[in-house]
């Protein structure tokens, strides 16, 4: 039963993260993270109504759960700022700093075979960072910065992507998952509430979200979510999180038939080597 959670989770990542970025040309990364929070809350309601949540510690777990959704946050932005195909693949890392937090915080020890993998996907991210900057005819100063800043970014967001999904797998062994669903979903939609307040002013409108790309890629997304949080629960965090990664192999796919993105030998061996390198953790 879990492979079926993590294949469903797989499918809805992929296919989810290519409507998105269709969806983005008409939405903000604050919009798409607050709708995120309330179809979230939708998806999980027949979960939690089928499994009554046992409230208990809401006074830690929801302020922890609130930490996560602003990770969680970052990721919205690296999607929006650049090419699909690579965010992807840089976003998908986090379980190598899922890995390093449980080696340097949980004192846990790593195999020949997980170091191995961490150096593949250090590899694979010098690669992709290389194949992202601009072409030195195209080269300017502002692009230049542009593609760092977005590289960067996206990086940072899959560190604390990948912490946040380590204390995810502390709080789901805490509390049962609909409680935890619950906290996430309702402090997403809170936090929504007010970024949008203080970002975005009077522009207090869903109208750029009206594409049917967003709408539903955030709707499959959080169906994935659902399925890797059931999985997590039944399993060694050290196995579900690296191979739900797999969805990198299907944005790839994707990115080159419907976001026409250039997919060279360079690129396309740099996100093999990233999605390698997630295996072996």
């Amino acid at each position: 039963m879990i492979y079926l959670y993590l294949t469903i989770t797989v499918l809805g990542w992929g296919i989810g993260q290519t409507l998105l970025k269709l969806g983005f040309a008409r939405s903000t990364p604050i919009s798409s993270y607050l709708l995120g929070g309330i179809l979230g809350f939708i998806v999980w309601l027949p979960y939690v109504i089928m499994n009554p949540p046992i409230f208990a510690g809401i006074e830690l777990y929801l302020p922890l759960c609130l930490a996560v959704s602003l990770c969680y946050l970052t990721f919205y932005y690296s999607l929006n700022a650049g090419e699909l195909s690579i965010a992807s693949a840089i976003l998908g890392t986090y379980p190598m700093y899922t890995v390093l937090f449980a080696v340097f915080v949980l004192g846990e020890t790593l195999v020949l075979r997980q170091w191995l993998g961490l150096v593949t996907i250090l590899t694979g991210i010098g690669l992709l960072s290389y194949v992202s900057n601009p072409a030195p005819a195209d080269e300017s100063a502002a692009a230049s910065r542009d593609v760092r800043i977005w590289l960067f970014l996206s990086i940072i967001s899959a560190v604390l992507i990948g912490i946040s999904d380590a204390m995810c797998k502390v709080i789901i062994n805490k509390i049962d998952v609909s409680a935890f669903s619950l906290y996430l979903n309702t402090a997403q939609i809170a936090a929504g509430i007010i970024l949008k307040l203080l970002f975005e002013g009077r522009d207090f409108s869903f109208a750029g979200l009206k594409s049917r790309y967003s709408l539903i890629g955030l709707l499959v997304m959080n169906i994935g979510g659902l399925t890797f949080t059931i999985a997590l629960s039944m399993g060694q965090a050290s196995i579900i999180v690296p191979l739900s990664s797999t969805y990198l192999a299907l944005v790839t796919i994707f990115s080159w038939l419907f976001l026409k993105e250039k997919m060279g030998p360079l690129k396309v061996s740099a996100i093999v080597l990233v999605i390698a390198g997630i295996m072996m953790l």
